[in-house]
């Protein structure tokens, strides 16, 4: 009676734990030129993107795929530049004619942002914002995710002079 207990207990917690998050096929680290900025200063804002063993993340210029891109959430004291993403490999996609634009290795997105003058030494700023890609492995290509990426950047006093 006490095993059937436990094995009714067992299969309750399955069922009852929240379901695994789907793969993401890639890791993502949030990283920045510099951890402190002062009022009206800038720094870049990276995402290093590690597609797993052979899956690629398609690039701008890919047809019929979602190519990877970064958008931060917009806020009043950092002002985002232009997104730029490394130069492409080729890949070969699955159900496609031809190669398609794609990162099989690992790669940086890089975003400049400027700290608003008018925001306070002392004050820290986080950034967040997502990744959205699309990849395929040597079998299949999978459906369009996003990546939540965050940035905390710390305003500090401008140096004496």
């Amino acid at each position: 009676m006490h095993a059937l207990l436990v094995a009714a207990f067992v299969l309750a917690q399955g069922l009852l734990l929240p379901a695994k998050p789907s793969p993401q096929h890639a890791t993502f680290a949030a990283t920045a030129s510099a951890d402190a900025v002062t009022p009206g200063g800038a720094t870049t804002l990276w995402v290093d993107v590690v597609p797993y063993r052979s899956v690629h993340i398609y690039a701008a210029g890919a047809t019929d795929f979602q190519p990877v891109a970064l958008v931060v959430s917009a806020q009043p004291s950092v002002m985002p530049g232009k997104v730029t993403y490394p130069k492409p490999d080729v890949a070969t996609a699955q159900g496609s004619i031809g190669d398609v634009p794609a990162y099989g290795t690992p790669f940086r997105i890089a975003l400049p942002v400027t700290v608003a003058k008018s925001t306070r030494p002392g004050e820290r700023l986080t950034v967040s914002g997502v990744v959205t890609y699309q990849a395929c492995d040597d079998r299949l290509c999978y459906p369009s995710l996003t990546a939540p990426v965050t940035w905390s950047i710390a305003v500090k006093e401008l140096a004496a002079r």
